[in-house]
């Protein structure tokens, strides 16, 4: 308990009386001196002091507007005095305003102090009731968030990405969102879950592509792409990532570049950043990491002397690596011919390591070497000292050879009996035995379900002696381990040549089997029925089949002329499976399916019924009757529909077929211009299936049957009442967007339009307003309506200034304009731009440049380029824009030097114009047949980009035309017209060819 000593109160009391008689001129009632003294108690620490205030304040004024601000300071001035009854004191001012602000706040100190000591799930309480109180959306976004650590830090992985995820779906624009989000991943990253690690970060990308946060994904989602064996998309992710990186994300982003590129062979950049890392450790332990890697990459280009200098910079030490890089140090002088400095590597590595890591590696090439150098003694030295160790050989009929070899160079005749007879003991070193060996290897691993270990070794084997029993087998089981992995078309090419060499094996029938199986994986129908008939007709099943392998494949033939359309094959195989079990049931099904497909509809409805009747406890029997349904609904027969429907409800009640199925009644009603009836079906979607997938279905089929029978359109009424009675149901306006936002997802552009106006029409949720006009002006955008997209974008920047999307909308008003030439609004939204979005300074300054430079106005465009570089010194555009003002100014030397690299490096648009500028250099100058030269390789290197390759064929045509090839450019012109239609390039082109013709 906190005491304060008297004197100290009394004059603490003395300094506050006379400070008040001094400065106040308006008298404070009694009740607000009490509370103002006890909050000046408070503040200073008096906390016993502040409490005797607050309890007869409480008690004097009990109804007082500061009732409920005394008792909060009250409980903590009481937890100042007694810090072991916090719990206690918190819990009653909860208890007795339950739901304030102030709770809130106690709730949440609460969790605060419980994840302090390390009560996780206590702290997750206190934070789940503190959202249970009022609380803002900043707030509650907060302290979902802290909700999340706390699972995480308590080990609940799983529940801390479901909390983590709540942040950002629940509070979208809060800054919290991102941090969740990359939090989720980096937990992820943390488990090794690099699949799951990837996808996380993507989403956060996709979601908040200008969030601070998002730059540091970069080299989170880079390490996920490398672990996962990504490392094209390593490499891109963690470039892209490092100018906002700091020094520590800088180093290791560049060490896992160099390692992606060293996987990939491309040795040339590899070496780079291997050098460029050590250059940035200079001096530290984890410089020698990097020599390593070097090593490697130098040993792969046969540089072996370099890799062995390399090595021998990373041997330092006594870990793992050092261990490794000894030895490969070793390795490498010996490719190198350098044999002495060989071997007394080795000998380095034996008086450094006697046991552990690579030992047994090393010491195995240090008796090579040293045999090899006809030093017998050494070699037999080094090899006893080996198998006389405590080390466990893992290849002791390799060791023990060596030794007997050694011997017997030594003339130590009987010592190399006694070892090679261990050699055999251990492990034979007959060829054939050694391949039975490796192969039962394999098959372990096959067992233990290890394909990818498996499938090289049984490769190696069937390579090594294809026409030997264990070759065949090998074979067959290299085929099925990469079936077993899903790699389909490895397996179909590999059992594609056992069947065609091996026909009179016993394993043929099972590999017709898992060949017919595997191109019916790949989608590859055709292909799969003949081996399939071939089983089926030539080949028994094993006898101690675990399934029925005949039942099995006539469905798959089934199966795979039905994919093809071959409906009366199909009928013809199924019809062979009916009667079986399991899949009899299936077999009649698809039988029906057949018909229905083949267009006998009355064969069809027949099957689906005969499949009921045979099979009433199928699991297909819902769709079955669902089917009958249907097919009454799409041949007009309504009211037939309507009581086929009907029945799926009465047989099969509380089933999404059910749902699905009085939802259809709705339909089968408005097709029939029953529109009363169809109102009536479609409301009792609403009314009996309000979870189910057709709310908003059916508020839409309610709606064009009032229209459609001339009535006022209620649907909207009828959606209100529906989320009145159903609080808990997905909201309209959740449902409207998705539905909109999936027909743009589907390239459906015009509907999307009328999907997102009509959105925007009825929407009370302000929160996707932006995203909805943004999504509405690409889809325009799309559609070539250019002017309906600006008005959209327009709507974003003018409404929602504040808006993440705002950003990007003046971003694509600035690009619209300059397309469509008004280049003095372009510049404008770009200035914009660069006043209200300082992270996209960028960009802005890009975009004016660009848009100054085609108004001619030469010098503001260089200055804004120039502000672009002072952002970022490697902007590729802005080095392109400074590039086209040298070739304007006619300075072709500069323009060369500024965008030949930007040509060289990168795979991007910008790459693109780079590119089509250096032929514009070479064009301008005429030197015609080495500008047609660079024209040529914008279409090789940049095919995505159309402008860029239909600008580049047109001069090429015009260099063509300058060398007197009129033929030539007459082709390419005429190839303009047919490849790229619509395009500047392909009017010019139509245009050029017309005056050549005249």
């Amino acid at each position: 308990m906190l005491s304060v000593p008297k004197s100290s109160f009394l004059s603490f009391l003395c300094a506050f009386f006379i400070v008040n008689l001094v400065s106040a001129q308006d008298i404070q009632s009694p009740s607000t001196q009490l509370y103002e003294l006890g909050i000046t108690l408070y503040d200073n620490g008096f906390f016993e002091e502040a409490a005797q205030n607050f309890e007869e304040f409480s008690t004097t004024y009990p109804d007082h507007d500061l009732r409920i601000s005394s008792d909060f300071y009250l409980t903590r001035a009481k937890t100042g005095m007694d810090s072991t009854s916090i719990e206690s004191y918190y819990q009653k001012f909860v208890q007795r305003y339950p739901g304030s602000e102030l709770s809130e706040v106690l709730l949440r100190d609460l969790g605060h102090r419980f994840t302090a000591t390390g009560d996780y799930e206590s702290a997750i309480t206190y934070y789940e009731q503190a959202m249970d109180s009022w609380m803002s959306d900043k707030h509650a976004a907060q302290t979902q968030y802290w909700i999340a650590e706390a699972a995480a830090e308590n080990g609940d992985y799983s529940d801390a990405r479901v909390f983590f995820m709540d942040v950002a779906n629940n509070y979208p624009r809060s800054e919290w969102a991102p941090k969740a989000l990359y939090a989720r991943g980096r937990l992820y990253l943390s488990q090794q879950q690099y699949n799951a690690a990837s996808s996380a970060f993507e989403v956060l990308r996709e979601r908040f592509p200008n969030n601070a946060i998002t730059r540091r994904v970069g080299t989170a989602l880079g390490e996920s792409y490398y672990q996962q064996g990504k490392y094209e998309e390593a490499i891109e992710t963690l470039q892209s990532a490092l100018p906002y990186l700091d020094e520590e994300s800088t180093i290791k982003a560049v060490f896992l570049i160099a390692e992606s590129q060293n996987y990939l062979g491309d040795y040339g950049e590899a070496s780079k950043s291997y050098l460029r890392y050590i250059n940035l450790t200079k001096g530290t332990p984890e410089e020698r990491i990097a020599h390593y890697g070097l090593g490697w990459v130098y040993h792969k280009q046969e540089i072996y002397h370099w890799a062995a200098e390399s090595f021998g910079r990373a041997s330092v030490g006594d870990d793992e690596i050092a261990r490794k890089a000894q030895y490969y140090k070793a390795v490498n002088e010996k490719l190198g011919s350098q044999y002495g400095k060989s071997l007394n590597s080795f000998r380095d590595f034996g008086d450094r390591f006697k046991t552990g890591l690579w030992v047994e590696e090393a010491y195995y090439e240090w008796s090579v070497s040293a045999f090899e150098a006809s030093r017998y003694d050494e070699s037999v030295e080094v090899l006893l000292g080996l198998v006389r160790s405590d080390t466990e050989l893992k290849d002791p009929g390799k060791i023990y050879t060596m030794l007997g070899e050694a011997f017997f160079a030594n003339a130590e005749y009987t010592r190399a009996i006694q070892a090679f007879e261990e050699a055999e003991a251990a492990g034979n070193i007959d060829p054939a035995l050694k391949r039975q060996a490796r192969f039962q290897k394999a098959w372990i691993l096959y067992r233990n379900q290890a394909y990818e270990q498996a499938q090289p070794i049984f490769e190696a084997v069937y390579a090594e002696a294809p026409n030997s029993d264990v070759g065949r087998e090998a074979l067959f089981w290299s085929a099925d381990s990469h079936y077993k992995m899903r790699q389909y078309s490895d397996a179909a090419r590999r059992f594609k040549i056992y069947t065609d060499n091996y026909s009179n094996s016993d394993m043929m029938g099972a590999a017709l089997y898992s060949l017919g199986w595997s191109y019916f994986e790949m989608g590859n129908y055709q292909q799969a029925v003949g081996p399939l008939e071939d089983f089926l007709e030539n080949y028994e099943p094993p006898e101690t089949a675990l399934f029925p392998y005949d039942t099995d494949t006539q469905l798959r033939i089934g199966d795979a002329h039905y994919a093809i359309g071959n409906y009366r094959e199909a009928i013809e195989s199924y019809n062979k499976a009916i009667g079986a079990e399991p899949g009899g049931d299936y077999a009649m099904f698809q039988v029906a399916n057949s018909y229905y497909r083949a267009g006998r509809t009355f064969d069809a409805v027949s099957n689906f019924r005969k499949t009921l009747r045979i099979y009433p406890f199928s699991r297909l029997r819902e769709q079955a009757q669902y089917n009958i349904a249907y097919i009454y609904l799409n041949t007009n027969n309504y009211s037939q529909a309507v009581e086929e429907f009907q029945t799926v409800i009465n047989k099969y009640p509380g089933t999404d077929w059910a749902a699905r199925s009085q939802y259809n009644i709705g339909d089968a009603y408005y097709n029939a211009g029953e529109y009363d009836r169809a109102i009536s079906a479609y409301q009792q979607v609403l009314d009996e299936y309000p979870r189910s997938d057709y709310i908003i279905e059916a508020i839409n089929g309610i709606q064009y049957a009032q229209l459609s029978a001339g009535r006022s359109d209620s649907s909207s009424v009828i959606l209100e009442e529906f989320l009145s009675d159903n609080p808990t149901s997905a909201t309209a306006d959740q449902l409207r967007y998705r539905q909109a936002l999936n027909v743009f997802q589907s390239g459906d552009y015009e509907n999307a339009v009328n999907e997102f106006r009509q959105y925007l029409r009825v929407t009370n949720s302000e929160s996707r307003i932006p995203e909805a006009y943004s999504n509405l002006a690409e889809s325009y955008r799309q559609l070539d309506q250019v002017g309906n997209a600006i008005e959209a974008y327009r709507t974003i920047v003018e409404e929602f200034p504040e808006d993440d999307l705002a950003s990007s909308a003046l971003t694509s008003l600035g690009s619209l304009n300059y397309e469509r030439g008004d280049f003095a609004a372009s510049y404008s939204n770009y200035a914009q731009l660069l006043e209200t979005a300082p992270r996209y300074r960028q960009e802005a300054y890009v975009g004016m440049g660009n848009a100054s430079l085609a108004q001619n106005n030469i010098d503001r465009a260089r200055e804004e380029y120039g502000s672009a570089l002072e952002v970022n010194s490697g902007s590729q555009p802005a080095k392109v824009g400074l590039g086209k003002i040298a070739i304007a100014e006619e300075n072709y030397e500069r323009a060369e030097e500024l965008l030949q690299p930007i040509a060289d490096e990168s795979t991007t648009e910008v790459g693109a114009e780079a590119q089509y500028y250096l032929g514009k250099i070479l064009q301008e100058q005429g030197q015609f047949n080495a500008a047609i030269e660079e024209y040529a390789k914008v279409k090789v290197l940049f095919e995505a980009f159309d402008e860029w390759v239909s600008e580049s064929m047109y001069n090429s045509a015009e260099c063509h035309i300058r060398l007197g090839n009129r033929g030539e450019a007459m082709t390419i012109l005429n190839s303009i017209i047919m490849t790229y239609p619509d395009t500047e390039a392909e009017r010019k082109a139509q245009d050029l060819l017309n005056r050549t013709e005249s």
